[in-house]
């Protein structure tokens, strides 16, 4: 008989193949927006959902996972529990790993055939949704960084996402144009339209750009500053400049010093922790999951010693460093999950 912890292993290992994509699918169809804030709801009282007898079944579900409970014993009627308004709180949580979920379900015919990677694809919505508001934590740093030990006029986001980190830093700063740069029509459409929004008077601009094309986009930046003084920021982005070599990040950031030779970068990223940190924190931290879909599909990921050997050969003084979840291996080093770096050019 296996013992009790292995079940409810295995259960836990279970559970999240059916979760994640419930709790996703309703997140973003704001539902459980809904859901946490009522005293009780049916399915009826979910407009925006038209297929009720799943959206039951749903319920049901959820019940018996704990995130629902009964409302005085009627069929039917339900509310969240407490720990149903914790999770539904941070769906934001789900949406970037259920954005790969085109390499999980081809991930049988990739384990036999390599070059079936190349037919999936990143559900672009999902993952610009889900990554601008969980990357959150990390914008007040960088932009007191920006206000309080910077001069300059316009700001350029490269790897824009949907706008957050611009809608959070003009929240705080005053500036003659934000410029949203990012390779996904997506993206740069929910930039404009959720800065636009937010902030009717601001000047902004939107361009789609490979960010490796620096001279695409920089000329295109160039023309919308106008002259003015620039600065750049950019989240979660080198991992997918890296290709897994340090010399590539070099290249970039010569790359742009070259065009931009005055203008301060802030940047953040993620870390790829030693195999020995995760194991031991693998039962509080998704940075198992985090990886492994970044490596399947085949983004360079940088150890910490990886990013600080590409931190002292560009062009640029390290004036801010904001570590973020260090964890100690054998050895006592520390290393991040992740980071955000204040640089000026040299």
């Amino acid at each position: 008989m296996l013992k009790r912890e292995v079940v409810e292993d295995i259960a836990v290992l279970l559970r999240g193949f059916f979760a994640a994509p419930v709790i996703s699918s309703l997140g973003r169809l704001g539902a459980l927006d809904v859901m946490r804030s009522a005293e009780s709801f049916t399915a009826d009282d979910l407009t925006g959902i038209s297929n009720k007898r799943l959206l039951n079944d749903t319920f049901r579900y959820l019940l018996r996972i704990g995130l629902l409970q009964k409302e005085d014993g009627q069929d039917g009627t339900y509310a969240a529990s407490e720990l149903g308004k914790e999770i539904f709180r941070r769906a934001n949580s789900f949406y970037v790993p259920h954005s790969y979920y085109e390499y999980m379900y081809h991930y049988h015919q990739m384990l036999q055939d390599p070059l079936v990677r190349e037919k999936c694809k990143v559900e672009r919505l999902e993952n610009v949704i889900g990554s601008g508001i969980t990357h959150q934590r990390y914008f007040p740093p960088a932009i007191s960084f920006l206000k309080r030990k910077t001069d300059f006029d316009v700001l350029a986001d490269i790897g824009c996402g949907d706008g957050q980190f611009l809608l959070a830093f003009l929240k705080a700063v005053s500036v003659k144009k934000v410029i949203g740069v990012d390779l996904s029509e997506v993206s740069t459409k929910f930039t404009y339209e959720n800065v636009s929004t937010k902030y009717p008077q601001q000047p902004l601009a939107t361009i789609c750009s490979d960010a490796l094309d620096v001279a695409g986009w920089s000329r295109k930046v160039l023309e919308e500053a106008t002259g003015a003084k620039i600065a750049i920021s950019m989240w979660f982005l080198l991992h997918e400049i890296s290709r897994n070599d340090p010399a590539n990040l070099v290249e970039f950031f010569c790359r742009i010093h070259e065009v931009f030779p005055e203008s301060p970068i802030v940047a953040g990223e993620v870390v790829m922790q030693s195999d020995e940190i995760l194991v031991r924190q693998n039962e509080k931290s998704l940075m198992p999951e985090y990886l492994f879909f970044h490596e399947m599909s085949e983004q360079g990921i940088l150890s910490w010693s990886g990013y600080r050997e590409a931190l002292n050969a560009i062009p640029y003084t390290l004036v801010f460093e904001r570590l973020f979840d260090e964890a100690s291996d054998a050895r006592g080093n520390k290393m991040p999950s992740t980071f955000v770096w204040g640089l000026m050019p040299k």
